[in-house]
């Protein structure tokens, strides 16, 4: 599926693959780009960083089991999952020993690491048919600017 915003199009794919234990990483969501806007993701879906930030919690609490496309037998466990703040990350860099800036964050971002248990899904990964998470989140859909839509400046 291809996103209207051309970051989402080039953030949202499979970013480490470890073939022999069936294993993939990547970001399956990311709130706001590098400039501070609001990124739409692959469904054409916008979230504040909270919203994320609750969202993957949520779901690493209850779901941890992956599909394909959103439907269909569980393929897939969720083996590793941080939610990346901007908080989260000076403190991941001062525990790793970093001593210089940290990188200017001001989103939130869900990365995850997948064991994809199906071997047909496994080859729909390694041929890269299949290759983006996402963490199929419930939510009410707001059209943006509308009057439901949420003021960021509150």
């Amino acid at each position: 599926m291809e996103s209207p915003d051309p970051l989402a199009n080039k953030i949202f794919k499979i970013a480490a693959v470890e073939e022999e234990q069936h294993l993939v990483f990547g970001l399956a969501s990311l709130s706001i780009h590098s400039d501070g806007e609001v990124l739409t993701d692959l469904q054409g879906d916008q979230i504040e960083p909270a919203e994320l930030e609750n969202a993957v919690y949520d779901f690493v609490e209850k779901g941890r089991e992956g599909d394909v496309n959103h439907s269909g037998p569980v393929v897939s466990s969720l083996i590793e999952s941080f939610v990346v703040t901007p908080q989260k990350l000076a403190a991941l860099l001062k525990a790793c020993g970093h001593t210089g800036d940290v990188p200017e964050f001001n989103g939130c971002a869900a990365w995850m690491g997948w064991r994809v248990n199906d071997e047909s899904v496994w080859k729909r990964v390694k041929n890269g048919e299949l290759k983006a998470f996402s963490i199929e989140g419930k939510a009410e859909r707001v059209p943006v600017g509308s009057a439901e839509a949420p003021d960021k400046e509150q």
